[in-house]
């Protein structure tokens, strides 16, 4: 049962791990709409074994805000997951009945309305008319829309944004996204998240160079992914090469937890080569990180 795993609320667990700190910054990452900061540390804290109603309930809203800008599946999905774990476990009827309440406005917010794709058609065709020159607009409006209402106006909209900006790294990420995870088509989806991990993150300068490193990571782990599904071992782990790459040159702005799936992935990838004594030298030579500490620290067996 989950109650019975749940730390209590103190200022540090067994491991040393400081809620109270984590929180506080999680809260002013978030204030700065830096979301996916934010949800690593809540993620790290719930990964080292903390389960209150009070950070669950903060994690959905951080992940239901990312669900609505991003229209990501897996941001929808965790948002549902996270409220329904308070639902369901929770002591508190407080928090049970918060939780309840935020999850189905929250469903209703996603579910398709035609009022409003009325209104998103009409301004592609505004954007259109006046040949608007700005990509952001047009990610903007891709990024806005339910893309399970309508995928093809989503990647439409992102596909203008590209053209307009051929290293708009986070078009070109949502387009792959999309083409794997609502179409079903992964070499769509390879092809343009590998046209985003070329691009260096510096290139783009519609976003910040931080959220260009984040999204190529993001990428390299979705490629990850399709990889391992097609047994690829070799390209999965290249693909980790390139993350692990960009998560120690910018280790200020990264968190472990972001790359926790494409390690995963990697050693799966290296176990099925018999390759992972190889990897682990190639960690501590050219990063100087040890694979059983990382191992450990992200609960990957």
């Amino acid at each position: 049962m989950i109650i019975a795993q749940m730390n209590s609320i103190k200022n540090f667990n067994e491991i040393g791990l400081d809620y109270k700190q984590n929180i506080k910054q999680a809260k002013r990452l978030f204030r700065k709409n830096l979301l996916h900061d934010s949800l690593s540390i809540l993620s790290k804290l719930k990964h080292h074994g903390y389960h209150d109603p009070e950070l669950l309930l903060f994690m959905a809203k951080v992940c239901e805000k990312l669900t609505l800008l991003t229209s990501d599946i897996e941001f929808e999905s965790m948002t549902i997951e996270t409220y329904t774990e308070i639902i369901k476990y929770s002591n508190s009827r407080r928090y049970i009945k918060k939780a309840d309440k935020l999850q189905k406005l929250f469903i209703k917010k996603i579910s398709p309305d035609d009022e409003f794709a009325h209104k998103a058609q009409n301004k592609a065709k505004e954007l259109k008319f006046n040949e608007t020159k700005s990509p952001k607009a047009w990610f903007m409006l891709g990024a806005n829309f339910s893309v399970r209402q309508d995928p093809h106006f989503v990647i439409s909209a992102y596909k203008n944004a590209v053209k307009l900006n051929d290293k708009y790294i986070s078009a070109l990420y949502r387009l792959g996204y999309i083409h794997q995870y609502n179409l079903d088509d992964k070499t769509s989806a390879l092809s343009y998240y590998l046209k985003a991990i070329k691009i260096a993150p510096h290139e783009d300068n519609i976003e910040t160079e931080s959220a260009n490193v984040k999204i190529i990571i993001e990428a390299c782990t979705e490629i990850s992914v399709i990889y391992l599904s097609e047994r690829k071992y070799s390209k999965v782990i290249s693909a980790f090469d390139h993350a692990f790459k960009l998560f120690v040159l910018h280790s200020e702005i990264c968190t472990l937890h972001s790359i926790k799936k494409i390690i995963s992935n990697t050693y799966s990838a290296s176990a099925k080569l018999n390759k992972i004594p190889a990897l682990r030298k190639h960690l501590k030579i050219n990063f100087g990180y040890e694979l059983d500490a990382l191992l450990d620290e992200l609960g990957i067996a």
